[in-house]
């Protein structure tokens, strides 16, 4: 399996302990998704470390930023090997700068991505609209929606060869709704799976901090819903995975 959205710097047990308890639940893989700069060159330093340690950068709605950030991950993507331009996007659930300080951020760190050919990793909460939108001068961009939790509507309004949808635990809490339809109507092989640790916990740890080790719970929600093997599901998100990072 591989976890094609973390944050183990956001994390409370160590690095080194989750890539451990990670590998012995038969994840491969760990895309360690940056919120900035900073968070970008720790996910590099694992890296290292740890070549299933998959480095992104990119700076996540609402992060401050000025016009030499952009030149900044411009300069670092080239001379780093990041994976993608992430997380990025908008989110207008928190609102914790104004939707005119999102869209440029967004905008700028598409245009880097599409520069110098890498996927990018979407942030979408509330945004759909302008996400739809701003997205649409980019339709030959590999991007992948995180988390997502949108409509069948909003699928065929973005969706194109080079565009995947990733779902989180919030999938073993569900028993109708958006989700659980996007599940059923996406072909597998647009389908990722992430854990968005520490957060979204899947409901057999709910009471715990989230990980990677734990992915192997939304692994087996999606074959229950698209009724397939667990084996299916992960041979082909791992094949999808690996070709949308280049890993």
């Amino acid at each position: 399996m591989i976890d094609s959205h973390a944050h183990l710097f956001l994390c409370k047990e160590s690095p080194e302990s989750l890539i451990q308890s990670a590998s012995q639940a038969g994840v491969t893989h760990i895309v360690n998704v940056a919120i900035d700069s900073q968070t970008a060159m720790e996910s590099l330093t694992l890296s290292q470390q740890y070549p299933n340690i998959i480095p992104t950068i990119g700076i996540y709605p609402g992060e401050p930023y000025s016009d030499s950030s952009f030149t900044q991950i411009n300069t670092l993507a080239q001379d780093y090997p990041f994976k993608a331009i992430g997380e990025i996007g908008l989110d207008y659930a928190k609102m914790r700068t104004s939707k005119q300080h999102q869209q440029k951020a967004f905008k700028a760190q598409l245009h880097i991505a599409q520069d110098l050919n890498l996927p990018v990793i979407i942030h979408n909460r509330g945004s759909e609209e302008d996400i739809k939108n701003l997205i649409q001068p980019f339709s030959g961009l590999k991007k992948v929606f995180h988390c997502f939790n949108s409509s069948l509507d909003f699928i065929q309004e973005v969706d194109s060869p080079t565009t995947y949808f990733s779902f989180t635990g919030m999938i073993t809490f569900a028993k109708r709704g958006k989700m659980i339809q996007a599940i059923k109507a996406l072909s597998l092989d647009k389908i990722m799976i992430e854990t968005d640790c520490p957060y979204l916990t899947p409901k057999p740890y709910q009471e715990q901090e989230n990980q990677p080790a734990y992915l192997r719970a939304i692994v087996n929600r999606i074959a229950e819903i698209k009724h397939l093997s667990s084996d299916t599901v992960i041979q082909q998100t791992r094949a999808t995975t690996q070709a949308f990072f280049n890993i």
